[in-house]
């Protein structure tokens, strides 16, 4: 039986409900192995009720995720949703040329503006006329490789590919800065992002990070995630420890996933993280100083939590404050008798005067 396995990369072709019907298409032709592609689709997995089905045990890039699955599978099939058939082709132009060579056929399916079938390689299987005609697609020429990474006299600089005015950009999931423009460039030096042209520079997200390899970091654009949903809620084991998420937010099933609750340290990190922890059935203590960006609509957040707004600017040092004094270092403390009052009193005093509002939900 042939097998296949498919990548399906971010919330949007799983909120139109698109890969769940090409999942039910393809396991009449083959045996399926589907994964999840990047980390921003795993509360669409979840609100789909496909996580028994979708795999989303790891935190995987689409093309580390091509990787895995080309020594087990016939053929690879990367599933994408994009902003148009440009971006898309375009992001499945960069996924492919990161890749090393595939002996494997990999072919593309992109759904913005219809249903375009790519071939990302030139290894041809059957399979792909097949599919072509089940799902009536469009067959699209690959693009040609992209000018992507240029470095000169230790200056790096990666365009941002699809990237519409006003909206945010983003390394490693924390917000660097807004594009001015559709056309984009992040400038480094030494490991630190120094520029970005074509847009707007965010002095204070930039200070989050602390080293950056342009070659391999995820640049993003524009909401992560804009679907209206209901948050469906897995179900959750007590384990007695309480973990600290510090702009990481990409990360958080990953720290998260066995904890009983969350401190969470930043604005956009605790409305992403709140709607990731949402689905956990995990509460959290939010740091936040106002400075969202919004990279997220419709965040929901998790019932009995508790959101801390400080004076502006504050939030990261008190972060840092309850990371050393309470959780001593490390990113995970067992809770012991003190549970989430406890520990929100400790917060809360770790915070004193600079604490301008506190909301429970």
């Amino acid at each position: 039986m042939l097998r296949i396995g498919v990548v399906i990369h971010g919330p949007v072709v799983i909120d139109s409900g698109r890969a769940g019907r090409l999942l039910e298409i393809l396991s009449g032709m083959g045996e399926v192995h589907p994964v999840l592609g990047g980390t921003m689709g795993r509360a669409a997995v979840i609100d789909a009720g496909l996580e028994d089905l979708i795999d989303i045990s790891r935190s995987l890039k689409p093309s580390e995720s091509i990787l895995a699955l080309n020594s087990s599978c016939d053929v690879v099939l990367l599933v994408n949703e994009g902003k148009s058939i440009e971006t898309g082709s375009a992001f499945g132009r960069l996924v492919f040329e990161g890749l090393p060579v595939l002996e494997k056929p990999l072919y593309q399916l992109e759904f913005a503006g219809g249903c375009s079938l790519i071939r990302l390689n030139n290894v041809f299987h059957p399979f792909f006329n097949e599919l072509r005609q089940v799902l009536d697609a469009s067959v699209v020429q690959s693009l040609p490789p992209a000018r992507g990474l240029v470095t000169e006299n230790g200056i790096t600089r990666r365009p941002v590919f699809g990237v519409k005015p006003g909206e945010c950009v983003t390394v490693n999931g924390i917000v660097i800065g807004k594009a001015l423009s559709d056309n984009v460039e992040i400038i480094s030096s030494g490991g630190r992002i120094t520029g970005l042209d074509g847009g707007r520079l965010k002095s204070h997200g930039i200070e989050k990070l602390e080293h950056v390899d342009l070659s391999s970091a995820v640049v993003r654009s524009g909401i992560l995630r804009d679907a209206v949903t209901t948050p469906r809620v897995l179900e959750h084991k007590a384990s007695g420890y309480a973990v600290i998420i510090d702009h990481s937010a990409e990360n958080t099933f990953e720290i998260a996933k066995d904890a009983d609750m969350a401190v969470v340290v930043g604005d956009d990190t605790t409305a992403v993280a709140g709607d990731l922890l949402t689905r956990l059935g995990i509460p959290m203590i939010g740091i936040t100083d106002g400075d969202r960006d919004g990279i997220t609509h419709y965040a929901h957040v998790p019932p009995g939590s508790v959101v801390i707004r400080v004076s502006p600017g504050n939030d990261d040092i008190v972060g840092r404050r309850v990371c050393e004094e309470i959780f001593g270092g490390r990113g995970r403390m067992e809770m012991e008798g003190a549970g989430f009052e406890g520990i929100l009193a400790s917060v809360l005093g770790l915070a004193g005067g600079l604490v301008e509002e506190v909301v429970r939900y």
